[in-house]
């Protein structure tokens, strides 16, 4: 990027952040969410919203809370679509979102409800950075983290850009936060007409329903243009009423449309799969590109020897898809994980390779590749393509393989619109992994890893794995000449070195056999799955942004809520927090049990808020036992997944091992969803109890980046903690009003 182009771009940022920065002061600086002028129209909202009738109110409340859920989700995915730095501070996403439904739901009591100005803002925030994303400034946007590396790009280095980087996160927090505050009022607005216990039922129910679309909405690839539409469909219900209050959400809507369904680039194509967002880019020389959340993914490549010819950049490919095989020379079966668009089931093809089990996570890859591979690998008799989790295969399948090669995989900007913004870490890289795929080996099996080694850490980690999961026996390593990569070849009775290995690829395994003596790297793990990192460091660079996202937190309720006439709930706040690190601790552990894929992650979320719905019933039928018995039922269930996690569950069989998983890590979501119907019931007031449940979550999602130091067991000790301060604020009965 050259210095002018570079200086134009930040100035558009800059200029883009100024704006929104502007809204949101203004906004908290007299503390009310629409400008007076607006106030009579928003306050006939206000009136046409209480008017609804109580026959209707169940489904409003399941509507209101069921929109908040989609748009939600919708957010989340936009943000880590848009730029991949949403993938490494996924949580800012999600804790956005609840900070702002947590001051909406402390504001129920308030007039005028800002309903109509929800689609208007969500419209300016996501055209900022649909613009910003085609913009030169979207490459200095990249990672900000000092202790981890973004996969394919260099860290963010110059001042500038990690200046940028951070008040681009801190403005579109702040300026997300309130475009989610209306909702949060607007579903308190009418849970405050019922009986708390009812009207969380209600919520519960359309929550459900709202995760639900939006499954269905992924699953079917569908674009944003359909997100929002449908969004804009449930929202419509709501202000029908009036065309002066309907008419801005019109215009808003016509203005996304006619953004987002145009091309960015003739030559480029957006796919939205279940999991990211997919650009396919068309080129002259006829070789396509697949880049994955913006950033370059794979070529889809023809290396047939015809096709080969002369050239030298084709040959040095080739020669590196043929690696392998040279050690494992026509093998019978190859299992490929991590298949793509199937440049190295192709290859498995050409060197005659009998049968090929094709492993490939995201389907809209997998159909690309079936579709524009010129070689047509998945269309061959031989392969057989399966959509799954690369881990959740190896443990599940009951065959042998020859060779076990892993692609290319890109395990960060995966499911990156997913579960609330759980961060999705590199399972397929752990000591653990590797000792699973070890075990799918026949006798004199290989497995042959490839990575694109941007420090020697990374390399260094994945020398050290293989070691370890061979119990010893070092891999041999090969400089490649593509796309910076290093093939890692490991075996138990790994054969020596063939002499017709072409001169492109470059033994390096003496130099890594040195590094390994001189550079201490921590080894990755399935409690500590974080490849990207050197060694376990606290992140301080999450640290910073943490106490910045704090202080802007701080402020923001302060502005907004002070006044309102609401309250505050501890027990609840600290039930929100532990809520939080339980449902991280849980969907991390049944995605390896299940597969970290988005069918698997959506009905474990949808799963904790039906447990969450049936112990708002019991506590509804049955009458409230003794907090102590509540918080000790909940420790012990706690404690009880801790041990699981320490012995495991192999000795159980597949799905005797999947049952009591499933069980055991549920178990204190079930127990904490029953102690915060308990206290909703006794404070009497959803409102108070919601928007201190929605703070304390944040409180959870800021605890739970200690698992980058401590792992994620961990994450049971600080629930544990938290349980307990809100069993004693509980049993003090630390509820306050504010005035």
């Amino acid at each position: 990027m050259s210095t002018s182009l570079a200086t134009f771009s930040f100035a558009q940022l800059a200029a883009g952040l100024l704006l929104l920065g502007a809204m949101v002061a203004l906004v908290l600086q007299p503390g009310r969410l629409a400008p007076s002028a607006a106030t009579p129209w928003l306050d006939r909202h206000t009136d046409a919203i209480d008017a609804i009738p109580d026959q209707s109110l169940g489904l409003a409340i399941a509507l209101a809370a069921g929109l908040g859920l989609h748009c939600e989700l919708m957010i989340i995915r936009l943000h880590a679509s848009y730029f991949q730095l949403f993938a490494y501070f996924k949580n800012v996403s999600l804790l956005s979102c609840f900070l702002g439904l947590g001051i909406g739901y402390a504001r129920g009591g308030r007039r005028p409800l800002a309903t109509p100005l929800v689609l208007p803002a969500l419209a300016i925030q996501i055209a900022f950075l649909w613009i910003l994303r085609r913009s030169p400034v979207a490459d200095a946007l990249q990672n900000p983290i000092a202790e981890q590396l973004t996969l394919g790009m260099a860290r963010a280095t110059a001042m500038l850009s990690v200046v940028a980087t951070f008040a681009f996160l801190l403005v579109i927090f702040a300026y997300n936060a309130l475009c989610f505050v209306p909702l949060g009022q607007l579903a308190a607005r009418l849970m405050a007409r019922r009986p708390s216990l009812i009207a969380y039922g209600w919520n519960l129910a359309g929550s459900l329903a709202g995760i639900g679309v939006f499954t269905v909405l992924s699953f079917a690839w569908t674009p944003p243009v359909v997100w929002i539409t449908i969004g804009a469909g449930a929202l419509v219900l709501f202000l029908r009423h009036e065309l002066r209050t309907l008419l801005p959400s019109v215009v808003a809507l016509g203005v996304l449309v006619l953004l987002l369904a145009r091309p960015a680039r003739l030559n480029e194509t957006d796919i939205y799969s279940p999991y990211q967002i997919l650009t396919l880019t068309e080129r002259r020389s006829g070789t396509p590109e697949l880049k994955t959340s913006n950033a370059y993914y794979q070529r889809i490549l023809d290396l047939r020897e015809t096709r080969v010819g002369r050239s030298q950049e084709l040959r040095r490919w080739a020669d590196y898809y043929g690696l392998p095989y040279h050690f494992k020379p026509r093998p019978d079966r190859v299992l490929v994980v991590g298949s793509g668009t199937g440049n190295d089931v192709a290859a498995a093809l050409r060197n005659g390779a009998a049968h090929v089990d094709a492993v490939e996570i995201d389907p809209a890859i997998l159909e690309l590749g079936r579709r524009l591979h010129p070689e047509m690998p998945y269309q061959h008799d031989a392969v057989h393509a399966t959509v799954n989790d690369a881990r959740a295969y190896l443990k599940t399948t009951d065959q042998r393989y020859d060779l076990i090669v892993y692609g290319l995989l890109d395990s960060h900007t995966l499911l990156s619109g997913t579960s609330g913004g759980i961060r999705l870490d590199s399972y397929v890289y752990t000591v653990e992994a590797f000792r699973e795929a070890r075990a799918r080996l026949r006798p004199g099996g290989i497995i042959s890893c490839t990575f694109s080694i941007l420090a020697h850490s990374l390399g260094r980690k994945m020398y050290g794995m293989l070691t370890q999961a061979f119990d010893g026996r070092p891999p041999r390593v090969y400089e490649v000449g593509y796309d910076g990569g290093f093939t890692f070849l490991a075996g138990d009775s790994l054969p020596p070195a063939p002499a017709n290995l072409p001169a492109s690829l470059h033994d390096v395994t003496d130099g890594y056999t040195v590094m390994a003596e001189r550079f201490h790297v921590d080894l990755s793990t399935d409690d500590w799955p974080f490849f990207y990192m050197r060694a376990r460091t606290y992140p301080q660079s999450y640290a910073l942004m943490i106490g910045l996202l704090l202080v802007v937190s701080l402020v923001t309720v302060r502005r907004l809520v002070a006044g309102t006439g609401g309250g505050f709930s501890a027990p609840c706040f600290f039930l929100g927090a532990g809520f939080m690190l339980v449902e991280t601790k849980a969907i991390t552990e049944l995605a390896l049990v299940y597969g970290s894929t988005w069918m698997v992650t959506s009905a474990v979320i949808a799963a904790i808020l039906l447990l969450a719905f049936l112990a708002n019933l019991v506590v509804m039928r049955v009458r409230m036992p003794p907090p102590a018995l509540t918080y000790g039922l909940l420790a012990a269930a706690l404690l009880a997944g801790l041990g699981l996690t320490l012995v495991g569950v192999s000795g159980l069989g597949l799905w005797g091992g999947r049952l009591l998983m499933t069980g055991v890590l549920t178990l204190p979501l079930f127990f904490s969803g029953f102690a915060f119907s308990t206290e909703l019931q006794r404070s009497g007031s959803v409102a108070v109890a919601l928007s201190s449940n929605l703070l304390g979550a944040m409180l959870g999602g800021f605890l739970e980046y200690n698992a980058m130091y401590f792992g994620f067991r961990s994450l049971y000790l600080f629930a544990l903690g938290v349980y307990g301060l809100a069993y004693l604020t509980s049993w003090r009965g630390l509820t306050v009003r504010t005035t």
